[in-house]
């Protein structure tokens, strides 16, 4: 088996784990020890996984540091632009003005556990879902759009299947998909992953001060 199809087989086997880690969670879900130990433990083996790539990644931000910050500003900015826009836009036309199902779980659980959400969104879930949703779907798919969309819309899936799923929760939902077109286009032009691993933790960053404020 050549290099390629083993990444190939690689990234299906960690995006169908990712489906499954839920049901693993539910099942433990009797001890909150338990369940913590298996989110960390699944962050850790993905970072293991993919150690040669966020190593050679780090190594190329460090040699063209303006060039990587300055796109890094920019993403995170487009980011809050498309946010912004899809939600204004759904709130105009469809008249609805609630937050994801989602949104509305995070904001409940960081005004209990302030602290869990804060490492779960600025740092968990930027990296984790950087390898599962992109990384992983890179190294199955060489072509570019095919690339963006299939990663944003099994993204967005992923955001609202494990919901009360309706209409209104799939509307509010949709910035998921295109937070997602923005971060897999950087990728699949700056080849740089854990640069975009570094937007969605700046831009979480951000929107956790903005709620604190």
């Amino acid at each position: 088996m050549n290099k390629k199809s083993s990444e190939q087989i690689k990234g299906i086997l960690v995006l169908i784990s990712y489906f499954l880690l839920p049901y693993l969670v539910k099942v433990l879900s009797i001890s909150k020890i338990l369940v913590g130990t298996v989110y960390i433990l699944y962050s850790l083996i993905l970072i293991y996984l993919y150690k040669e790539t966020i190593i050679n990644d780090i190594k190329y931000i460090k040699k063209n540091k303006t060039k990587c910050v300055k796109d890094i500003i920019i993403n995170v900015l487009l980011l809050f632009v498309v946010v912004i826009l899809i939600n204004l836009i759904i709130g105009l036309v469809l008249g609805i003005k609630e937050t994801s199902s989602n949104d509305f779980s995070l904001v409940a659980l960081f005004n209990k556990k302030p602290v869990i959400i804060v490492f779960l969104t600025c740092i968990y879930y930027p990296i984790v879902e950087g390898i599962v949703f992109r990384k992983s779907i890179r190294d199955v798919i060489d072509n570019k759009w095919f690339f963006i969309i299939f990663s944003s819309l099994i993204y967005f899936f992923f955001n609202i299947v494990y919901t009360n799923i309706d209409f209104n929760s799939i509307m509010t939902s949709i910035c998921y998909f295109f937070s997602m077109i923005v971060l897999s286009n950087y990728y699949w032009r700056s080849k740089n992953f854990t640069s975009s691993v570094l937007i969605m933790m700046l831009y979480n960053v951000i929107t956790t001060i903005l709620r604190l404020i």
